[in-house]
């Protein structure tokens, strides 16, 4: 079996980028949904300042269990199913034509038990990471980086094996660890790239002062920067992962 060469790849992901750049708008407002969503539940949870919020790191499910209100609740499964239905549709437009959800219903809660996974892990995260925080030892902080990194791991192709291979959540996260396991060097190197974009735009994000108004251009940065480094990252392993089906290193389904 011929094995592709790397400027194969590089090739069919040019290619991808060219054919779908229009879409970086898909990701961007994704991107603004996923930033706005903890905002909106930090704000019904404790109506706390746009200032406060973007410096506490809180998370939608955390707010959903911590809160015990119906509107936190509320919110944050309404962000968590509109968040299934869009993501299937910017999925689906990287893959053809220009679609706005997913292909059914089945389709849709596959996408949404894994957004609700990966939620779940968000949480846990973040109180780990502040964790370290306030006990401020390197260490700590360091070792926080590496789980953070593992577990993503097997999330990273989870998304794409859902909608190309139409599998559910569980074989979903299998897949992305074959797929990861297949292309480690070019999986670890857009991980890293996310993580260390995230980590620097978080950064530049002022903490517990400003107005809203005079925190708007920063968070419109931060979106826009994040949206289009996330479309670029899906390009990349859309393309890896289609790249491995083809070679026969990962199953279609």
């Amino acid at each position: 079996m011929q094995v592709n060469a790397p400027p194969a790849l590089l090739q069919r992901i040019g290619r991808l980028l060219r054919a779908k750049e229009t879409l970086v708008f898909y990701a961007i407002g994704l991107a603004l949904l996923d930033f706005a969503a903890p905002l909106a539940t930090g704000w019904l949870f404790r109506h706390r300042s746009l200032a406060t919020l973007l410096g506490s790191g809180n998370t939608v499910a955390g707010d959903a269990v911590a809160g015990h209100a119906v509107a936190v609740v509320g919110v944050a499964l309404l962000y968590l199913l509109v968040s299934a239905f869009f993501t299937a549709g910017y999925l689906r437009s990287l893959l053809g034509s220009l679609h706005w959800g997913p292909r059914d219903g089945r389709q849709l809660l596959r996408l949404f038990t894994l957004i609700v996974l990966i939620a779940g892990v968000s949480w846990g995260l973040a109180a780990l990471e502040q964790l370290a925080s306030v006990r401020s030892i390197g260490a700590l902080a360091l070792s926080v980086v590496g789980v953070q990194m593992i577990v993503n791991i097997p999330l990273l192709y989870a998304e794409y094996a859902i909608v190309v291979g139409n599998v559910g959540a569980g074989r979903a996260v299998w897949r992305s660890l074959q797929a990861f396991a297949a292309n480690p060097l070019v999986s670890l190197l857009v991980l890293y790239c996310l993580f260390l974009v995230s980590f620097v735009l978080w950064q530049l994000l002022p903490g517990d002062s400003g107005s809203a108004l005079s925190l708007g251009p920063t968070v419109l940065i931060h979106v826009l920067v994040w949206g289009c480094v996330s479309f670029l990252a899906d390009v990349v392993l859309l393309s890896v992962y289609i790249d491995s089906i083809e070679r026969g290193t990962l199953p279609a389904n």
